[in-house]
């Protein structure tokens, strides 16, 4: 059954405020869910010790980081620019974990500040070996399976080239000694909202591979941890997972008395739901009795690519231009952002990329403002930037009600086009 939803930390009369000062499309993030977040996944159940590993990839704006870093997390960074601009933000080397596809230039340096390296290949395991001989690496295992919220999610399996193939564990031993390498760290991420059931095998099955490889102390299950963003989402326990982890490597221990570190690598649970998007809505159009009601904003794929992509529904919120919520004059209605392309639309029918189908929200009409929630992480840092030439959007730190900070400025058509060159024709 189809529900409104409604806002998760604004409050209506902050909309207006927030778009006069600081222009919409606007991001807002809340500090004070940001930490209720990570005290939840930090106090997880565990036997013996937690690392909790922010995934930079979900938002890697400075302050954000600077603020995970304070709150006490380590990070995942799935390139050596990740680990750069964690660096900038006054992360020190040591709680960073290097997770990446491509290994680009300058990743030794970072190595040799402390950074620690996780090979997802033979290829991965190899250039280590030969520069950093002597020393600790970690491996990331595809288990053979996997599990997200939909196929393009799910980073487990034989369709997936994430990490080395469960047979070739043999060989990377091999490889390891060669280098006088200790694997320390067995890494699996079997994908991005995935089934708790299947995670729980995950560790069955990563806690075998450990036993083969008598060096391993730590076991990193990856992140993809479900958030309850819709109104009609379950409540997702992770502590109950946790604990039921933790039995499982209290019987690893006590088959060889070996304590194995966990660590995980929460993105979207840690900030998805810290994260709101002011839009305007800036035309209502219709196809027609037999047809829809459209709202138009003035953000879109620009901001926000997840309906689009994966088929992802967000908790969306119409809020009048004077800051109240209507209540009375509900209808069903699509919502399509400002992009000139088809695919541009945040009503998707769910997991579908191709089809649409209408939400219910309050009657909207120009000028009032649609709210786009759980965009706190893979929104701003996951879009397609600049089409149409639209610049990124601002983005505002909620320190609390009446208490913003801005944290990114809207971009400029200057900084938009400043790395380009004329074609000088004689």
């Amino acid at each position: 059954m189809k529900t409104i939803e409604y806002l998760k930390f604004l409050e209506y009369s902050e909309i207006p405020v927030l778009a006069k000062k600081y222009g919409t499309p606007l991001f807002v993030y809340d500090l004070s869910t940001i930490k209720k977040n990570y005290e939840y996944f930090s106090s997880i159940p565990n036997a013996y010790g937690l690392t909790v590993r922010y995934s930079v990839k979900a938002n890697p704006t400075r302050a954000i980081l600077a603020y995970f870093n304070q709150l006490g997390a380590s990070f995942d960074v799935s390139s050596v620019w990740e680990a750069h601009r964690c660096i900038n933000a006054g992360i020190d080397a040591k709680k960073i974990l290097l997770t990446a596809q491509e290994i680009s230039a300058g990743w030794e340096t970072l190595c040799e500040a402390g950074m620690k390296f996780d090979a997802g290949s033979l290829q991965q395991l190899k250039m280590y070996g030969e520069k950093f001989p002597d020393t600790e690496v970690s491996v990331r295992i595809n288990p053979g399976f996997g599990s997200g919220l939909v196929k393009k999610l799910t980073s487990g399996g034989a369709h997936s080239s994430f990490g080395l193939w469960y047979s070739q564990l043999d060989e990377a031993v091999t490889l390891a000694e060669r280098y006088s390498l200790t694997i320390k760290r067995i890494h699996l991420h079997i994908g991005s909202g995935h089934d708790s059931e299947v995670l729980e095998k995950t560790v069955n099955y990563a806690l075998d591979l450990c036993t083969k490889v008598p060096t391993v102390t730590h076991l990193n299950l990856g992140g993809g941890y479900k958030v309850t963003a819709l109104n009609s989402d379950p409540y997702y326990d992770h502590h109950a997972v946790g604990a039921r982890i933790g039995t499982a490597l209290e019987k690893f221990y006590d088959k060889t008395g070996r304590e194995l570190h966990l660590e995980v690598e929460p993105g979207t649970f840690l900030i998805a739901l810290a994260g709101s998007l002011i839009t305007r809505v800036i035309d209502v159009v219709s196809t027609g009795s037999d047809g829809y009601r459209f709202i138009k904003i003035d953000g879109g794929l620009t901001e926000i690519m997840r309906p689009s992509f994966y088929g992802m529904l967000h908790p969306l919120v119409v809020i009048k231009q004077s800051g109240v919520a209507e209540t009375h004059d509900i209808c069903e209605q699509m919502v399509c952002g400002h992009c000139c392309i088809a695919g541009d639309n945040l009503t998707p029918t769910a997991d579908n990329t191709e089809d649409f189908a209408p939400v219910l929200l309050a009657r909207a009409e120009i000028n009032d403002y649609l709210i786009v929630e759980r965009t706190g992480g893979y929104a701003s840092s996951m879009n397609v930037k600049n089409f149409n030439s639209y610049p990124e959007a601002a983005e505002v730190c909620r320190i609390a009600k009446n208490n913003y900070r801005l944290i990114r400025e809207r971009q400029t058509l200057e900084q938009i086009t400043q790395n380009e060159r004329n074609l000088l024709l004689k």
